[in-house]
């Protein structure tokens, strides 16, 4: 993803509601919180990526619908790792760092907002189950999802806006 087209956007806050408002809309609208963050930020950027997409697909509800893992924070985590991820083995340890230290910020960000990383934990059910998440989503659980996605993108967006910002001044 080329930061570059973060110039068209005026400040920050801008760009980090776009990325917010997207990912939310989407997640409403079409479901798979993983793939909702995804797509948002391939929008933003002008680019395809099905292969980046596709691999998304397998996160909803908290990878597979087991409630694990918050499928939201993967994919602020796969955008990030696109943009600061090693490109090759040949890095080493050190393209791996580089990597993780942007995503560690994405990580502790969600972690402080919702407490916690699970799926199962923030709806507080098991959509894995039909009846429940059929409940779940009949009590607004949909706009709740919605926007715990909109918030993990949101915080992947001041990510990177901010590198963006230490590119152009690096240069």
């Amino acid at each position: 993803m080329d930061l570059t087209k973060l110039s068209r956007y005026e400040n920050k806050a801008e760009f980090v509601e776009e990325a917010r408002k997207r990912a939310h809309d989407y997640d409403f609208k079409y479901h798979g919180c993983t793939q909702a963050v995804v797509q948002a930020f391939l929008d933003i950027f002008e680019e395809e990526n099905p292969d980046l997409f596709m691999a998304a697909s397998p996160f909803a509800a908290g990878m597979s619908m087991t409630g694990n893992n918050c499928g939201a924070l993967i994919g602020g985590l796969m955008v990030l790792g696109v943009v600061f991820g090693r490109s090759n083995m040949n890095e080493g340890m050190k393209g791996i760092i580089a990597g993780i230290r942007p995503s560690r910020k994405l990580v502790k960000q969600f972690k402080g907002c919702f407490e916690t990383f699970n799926c199962c934990d923030l709806t507080q059910t098991d959509l894995a189950d039909p009846e429940k998440a059929k409940a779940y989503f009949s009590t607004g659980g949909l706009e709740k999802c919605a926007g715990i996605v909109g918030q993990s993108a949101a915080y992947a967006a001041d990510i990177l806006y901010c590198e963006y910002l230490n590119r152009k001044a690096e240069r």
